[in-house]
């Protein structure tokens, strides 16, 4: 080899260094953000049964206010499920939350204070043709309730 091509080659080795580093680090990139994308995704899977307990117990006591006179266990239930959620779902769907379990607890009072108030008092009336209304209602929210959950709920599937 002669120093002229001796020279010419020494002058592309630094080229190709720039070139293999500028590759192995887009590399590391694309592998990191790989990474970190499957590391959220599983913590979602992680989390997934802790959330669905709390979904669950709102969905039973969505169907227990339509379908039973005490809800008292249901209503415990989804109360101590909701004591959770501040460290597993965001403040929007608690504070959802709190609105169902008050609107449920309401519901589920109405018959008490009809007896309460006597099978013939106006109030009694009033409040006894209101609760089947109030109670079809509050169980249409079980759409509503799917809704607000689908967010912590869906998972993705990398197997794909």
């Amino acid at each position: 080899m002669t120093a002229h091509c001796l020279m010419e080659w020494a002058k592309g080795v630094p080229l190709l260094a720039v070139v293999v580093s500028g590759v192995s680090v887009l590399a590391v990139s694309v592998f990191s953000w790989w990474q970190l994308r499957i590391a959220r995704e599983k913590l979602r899977h992680d989390l997934y049964d802790r959330r669905f307990e709390i979904y669950m117990a709102f969905h039973e006591l969505l169907v227990a206010v339509v379908e039973k006179d005490n809800v008292d266990a249901e209503l415990r239930k989804a109360i101590a499920a909701w004591a959770h959620s501040p460290f597993l779902l965001d403040a929007k769907l608690g504070d959802y939350l709190v609105e169902l379990h008050k609107e449920a607890f309401r519901i589920a009072a109405q018959p008490k204070l009809i007896r309460d108030l006597g099978p013939t008092t106006v109030e009694s009336i009033q409040l006894a043709a209101k609760l089947g209304p109030d109670k079809l209602a509050f169980g249409g929210k079980l759409t509503e309730l799917v809704g607000a959950f689908e967010h912590f709920l869906k998972l993705k599937d990398f197997s794909r």
